[in-house]
């Protein structure tokens, strides 16, 4: 399975970078759980499709990129965590962040839940030697 849970959520993130409502449901179950690393929470295809066109609609908004760097897998609870790089315009201003998706699917081949968790884009070493 892991070969179409990694495309299943490639289809996902490209969904966001296309701006492309039906590609982003046929991802989903109907009872989908996404929890944005803000805390948001939308429960139910509906919920979920509502925060996709009110995230996308403005012109201004846009994922400009959503790179995958890692992925790693526990297969007994049919779930996939995805490391990746986000960068987006969102109201005009640009941004960059790093993070990662817990994936859960169900046996149909659709994501069913995602929580995602957030990591800062720069970096800081407080406790790097000083010459």
């Amino acid at each position: 399975m892991t070969s179409q849970h990694d495309a299943l959520f490639a289809q996902y993130t490209q969904s966001w970078e296309n701006k492309d409502l039906p590609q982003f449901l046929a991802c989903l179950t109907d009872d989908i759980i996404i929890t944005e690393c803000y805390g948001a929470t939308y429960i139910s295809k509906t919920e979920a499709q509502k925060w996709f066109q009110h995230w996308t609609a403005p012109t201004e908004n846009q994922v400009v990129n959503w790179e995958i760097l890692a992925k790693f897998e526990d297969s007994l609870k049919n779930t996939d965590f995805f490391n990746w790089r986000f960068r987006y315009v969102y109201q005009n201003k640009a941004s960059v962040f790093e993070g990662l998706s817990q994936v859960t699917f169900s046996d149909n081949g659709k994501i069913t839940k995602i929580k995602e968790y957030e990591m800062a884009f720069d970096k800081t070493r407080p406790y790097l030697a000083s010459k």
